[in-house]
């Protein structure tokens, strides 16, 4: 149900809301008819204020009521009542035009309207009698005007659309969910909220080239699953109609798109929910092919990605290729995969990956790419394996890895005064080496440096 009093605190326009709160104490009391007219004196006044906003932003739809309405206004205007008469009789009609409310939304206001006109003109009942309306009738009423008018700022569906699509293709774009909910979630009507968030699942999921955006159609697509996934952490259900209304397009988009959509959104449930059958299998076999391919150490960012879902258990059952496919890449590219969606998964192969090291610059790649990238996620026993794997291997000692071994010591104090315990018993074993000994043992301060010579 409807929580009246937690959006009475949500009423845009600071004018409006007493009055919307005067309707709700009215309504409380048992008054339903002087709830009903107040709730639509305050709908009358919420409007008229947002069309002038728009009329000051350029909108041509908004200026006829404006100009009534500042006409109605003039000192000495004799005809003030009826021009305002006009007004009321027009306001909706204007409202839906401006995108304020939709024609479900005009039809309830409307019904406000006519039950506003029988609890303030008794005459308007055929034999006579007065209009009884009960306070749930009046609750009603209000619940309607809160959520079709009064908690919303003057939004239209298009320039809402416009703004976000503007706000995601800036070429400064950063994501923050605080603002991006505030903006397009939680202040725009719900149907406004659904074309904002279906205009992001078709970007993401078709990767469109859109000729007026600055920015590369994956860059964008990655920005708008980005957007998708708050918005699906908020409505689930609307994030998996919106991608399901344009899932028949990615059966017939370009194998490319379809592989980026993978690894975009093969994470996000409602994506899975809203696949066709076919394209799970389509996905199975095209990642089988990923791990048949003969190549060393090359692998594409995109499929690095889709690979990367093997960290996901869910994502491993409806597609079992994905361990094979893993297990069958050249280190590099397992560490490419590993470097794409760090994940606690990972953790247990980043051992192996050092043992597979065959150089010093090998050494510094599998460093940079995967282990470092996993360090927040190690446990004591993980860390040991991991120090131990390095050690042991003579080719991981090229001259980035001292350095790499500091960031990964800085890395790990989530797991507390055992890290460092740790730490020295495998630094001991470097002091035959004392330039790396002293350049580990200065950069962690975990030991003394020992002296030259």
């Amino acid at each position: 149900m409807l929580d009246l009093e937690e959006r009475l605190t949500r009423v845009f326009n600071p004018e409006v809301r007493p009055v919307v709160q005067e309707a709700h104490r009215c309504y409380a009391s048992g008054a339903a008819r002087a709830a009903i007219v107040l709730t639509w004196t305050a709908v009358c006044a919420d409007l008229i204020h947002k069309a002038e906003i728009l009329k000051d932003q350029g909108e041509s739809d908004a200026r006829g009521l404006v100009e009534d309405v500042e006409r109605a206004q003039r000192p000495g205007q004799a005809d003030a009542v009826n021009i305002m008469l006009g007004v009321e009789r027009s306001v909706l009609d204007i409202a839906e035009k401006l995108e304020l409310i939709d024609r479900t939304q005009k039809m309830q206001l409307e019904r406000l309207r006519e039950d506003r006109h029988l609890c303030a003109h008794p005459s308007l009942r055929p034999l006579g009698e007065l209009f009884e309306p009960t306070t749930e009738y009046a609750r009603a009423h209000l619940a309607v005007a809160l959520d079709a008018v009064l908690i919303h700022p003057p939004s239209q569906g298009r320039k809402v659309l416009a703004s976000f699509m503007a706000h995601v293709a800036d070429p400064a774009f950063t994501f923050d969910a605080s603002y991006l909910g505030y903006a397009f979630f939680d202040r725009i009507r719900p149907s406004a909220r659904a074309k904002v968030v279906e205009f992001a699942a078709k970007f993401a999921l078709l990767q469109i080239d859109d000729p007026n955006v600055p920015v590369q159609p994956a860059a964008l697509a990655d920005r708008m699953a980005l957007c998708l996934r708050h918005f699906a952490e908020r409505d689930a259900a609307l994030a998996t109609q919106s991608l399901a209304r344009h899932s028949d397009r990615l059966v017939e988009a370009d194998p490319t798109v379809q592989l980026a959509a993978l690894g975009r959104l093969g994470t996000l449930p409602s994506f899975w929910a809203a696949l066709p059958e076919p394209l799970k299998t389509l996905f199975n076999t095209r990642i089988d092919g990923i791990g048949k391919a003969e190549r060393s150490g090359s692998l594409p960012q995109d499929e690095a990605r889709v690979l990367a879902l093997v960290a996901n258990a869910e994502v491993r059952a409806s597609l079992p290729a994905l361990e094979t496919a893993f297990a069958a890449l050249h280190v590099s590219d397992r560490c490419r995969v590993i470097g794409a969606r760090p994940d606690p998964y990972f953790v247990a192969h980043l051992p192996g990956v050092l043992e597979e090291v065959g150089g010093f610059d090998h050494g510094q790649f599998v460093a940079r790419t995967a282990v470092l990238p996993c360090t927040s996620l190690l446990t004591l026993d993980s860390l040991r394996a991991v120090l131990r794997a390095w050690w042991d291997n003579n080719q991981c000692w090229g001259r980035a890895m001292p350095g790499y071994l500091v960031d990964l010591y800085e890395a790990t104090a989530h797991l507390g005064e055992q890290r460092d315990v740790v730490w020295r018993e495998f630094l001991e074993e470097l002091r035959p080496f004392p330039d790396t000994f002293n350049e580990v043992a200065r950069g962690t301060g975990l030991m003394a440096v020992q002296g030259a010579g």
